[in-house]
């Protein structure tokens, strides 16, 4: 990859990365969806594995409405490593604040990582695949709220 275009396609998953965040900020599940292609999938930090674009809409609607309501989001560092000229891991770490129980208790801030694997498709880049990872470990597999 010629560093010109490197540099162009590092914007860009820059970009991809501010579209998550602001979707997740404001607690909209359908504009987080939509970065992922149509049968992306994403592991949330409790191990649920969301398969396709409209379960990862359906399953944050729940938590986007209780436990995460208040939650922002910050990103702390954004490393990412090219596959190749159209696929990019990207490693974010991140944290948060705001979140509650699902009876509405404040919980402490939480730090952790989010990998993402960006492929190109057509004139956009879309999220094919997404892990995030918990390092405080405030939930634990079982306790967060199922639709």
């Amino acid at each position: 990859m010629m560093v010109n275009q490197a540099n162009a396609d590092t914007a860009i998953v820059k970009q991809v990365v501010e579209k998550l965040t602001s979707a997740w900020n404001r607690h909209n599940e359908e504009e987080l969806a939509e970065l992922f292609r149509e049968n992306g999938e994403f592991t949330d930090v409790t191990g649920q594995l969301m398969a396709g674009r409209t379960e990862i809409e359906r399953l944050h609607q729940i938590p986007f409405t209780t436990t995460l309501k208040h939650a922002i989001l910050s990103i702390k560092e954004v490393r990412t490593t090219w596959i190749t000229p159209g696929i990019a891991s990207v490693d974010i770490n991140w944290t948060t604040t705001g979140h509650q129980t699902a009876s509405e208790q404040p919980l402490p801030p939480r730090s952790g990582l989010m990998n993402l694997i960006l492929v190109q498709q057509d004139d956009q880049w879309l999220i094919a695949v997404g892990h995030s990872f918990d390092f405080t470990a405030t939930y634990r597999r079982g306790e967060s709220v199922k639709s």
